[in-house]
């Protein structure tokens, strides 16, 4: 495989993905999930969130800036502490 078709394979997958988490999101938040969505901000920030998000009890789905969350709970207090 060459590059240009390495590159238009990984563009490919990660497009999928996306349309993936779009659909699955919808669904979701129609079900009663809550979505937020974050402003760009450093690794720094980014990994702590992931240590935040490790601890609640939850269920939640993430991809990039966009969070959805079963519990209103987990969500207010996400919202309260990163945005």
């Amino acid at each position: 495989m060459n590059l240009e078709e390495e590159i238009i394979n990984q563009a490919a997958s990660q497009m999928s993905k996306q349309i993936d988490f779009e659909v699955l999101s919808s669904m979701l938040c129609q079900s009663g999930w809550i979505k937020i969505i974050l402003k760009p901000m450093s690794t720094e920030t980014s990994n702590e969130i992931d240590v935040w998000t490790s601890k609640i009890k939850g269920e939640f789905r993430n991809m990039g800036l966009v969070w959805i969350f079963e519990d209103p709970y987990d969500a207010v207090n996400f919202t309260l502490k990163w945005t």
